[in-house]
């Protein structure tokens, strides 16, 4: 390649890195991924959930659809919507969600762990009574197991769509591994495997509605919200993106969200959203805390490393 198209390369892989780093954040605190050397983390190296956790454009291509899925529980709905920042602060919302994701993948153990302790402090102050009369609290182990649940299911199903076709014993492997980390969020049972998923899925969804809150919600991450106002173009693009991430989810979730399309704009959203993995991870081939989680497990350990001493003889 000529030197001087590897430097535009690098330039414009730069600056689109740059524009992504201030939406998304760096993710990259030495006291998170670097840490203990050779401690694995909760779930280690050479899992499915490291590999799936570290493509960002299968988190980004699933951000929507699964946090629209998670507020279809009318519960969930009323917490987010009433003792949450998400309308004065989005930025920092998504960063928040998408380093709750990166921190329990490939944080060091002691910081993933305090991260999960630390959000169901949070969650134990957030209670009240939804618009239909019926009380809730976010630590509910119901709750807590669906919001988890929705997120590995989104990404999964991005990764297999837009990066490579993962077998159900990938699937199965990639859940379970997931499963430690919904468990020690407070969920009594999170389903481990595509048949549990799909069977969980069937009996969550006689709970789960569209209300007035989700209305409200969804016309905010539209732009279509007097609280946040965006150009014409943005307003596009955030329909557009919400709609191509709804499509990974089942057609009845489409459907209840008003997000369906017809079958000619879903293969529209297909190779649109092709297009744009390539592109991310053209621009972020390997997020830098993965390298760090990488290069902190690859240390030997203190115990490893440290140097064995001969007893002292009973003469010494």
């Amino acid at each position: 390649m000529p030197k001087a198209l590897a430097r535009f390369e690098s330039s414009a892989r730069e600056k689109l890195w740059a524009g992504l780093r201030r939406e998304l954040g760096a993710h990259d605190e030495a006291a998170i991924y670097a840490g203990p050397p050779g401690d694995p983390g909760l779930i280690g190296p050479n899992s499915l959930s490291w590999e799936l956790n570290g493509d960002l454009a299968s988190l980004l291509l699933a951000g929507s659809g699964a946090i629209l899925m998670e507020l279809l529980h009318p519960s969930v709905m009323a917490g987010v919507f009433t003792q949450s920042s998400y309308r004065t602060d989005p930025r920092r919302r998504t960063q928040t969600t998408l380093g709750y994701v990166l921190c329990t993948t490939f944080g060091n153990t002691a910081a993933a762990t305090a991260l999960i302790e630390r959000v169901k402090r949070i969650h134990s102050h957030i209670h009240g009574v939804r618009p239909d009369g019926v009380a809730y609290r976010a630590l509910d182990p119901e709750l807590i197991g669906w919001v988890h649940t929705c997120i590995p299911w989104a990404i999964m199903t991005a990764y297999d769509r837009y990066t490579r076709p993962l077998t159900t014993e990938e699937k199965n492997c990639y859940l379970r591994e997931q499963a430690v980390i919904g468990r020690m969020g407070g969920a009594d049972w999170v389903p481990e495997s595509v048949g549990e998923l799909q069977d969980y899925v069937e009996r969550m969804r006689p709970k789960l509605a569209l209300t007035e809150q989700t209305l409200s919600f969804m016309d905010f991450i539209s732009g279509r919200s007097d609280d946040l106002k965006v150009s014409t173009g943005e307003q596009w693009y955030r329909w557009t993106a919400i709609r191509s991430s709804m499509a990974l989810m089942p057609e009845w979730a489409q459907q209840l969200t008003h997000t369906a399309q017809p079958e000619l704009v879903q293969r529209a959203f297909y190779r649109s959203d092709r297009v744009r993995a390539k592109l991310l991870r053209w621009v972020a081939p390997e997020l830098a805390c993965k390298r760090m989680a990488l290069a902190r497990v690859a240390q030997p350990s203190m115990r490893q490393s440290r140097p064995s001493h001969p007893p002292h003889s009973a003469s010494a």
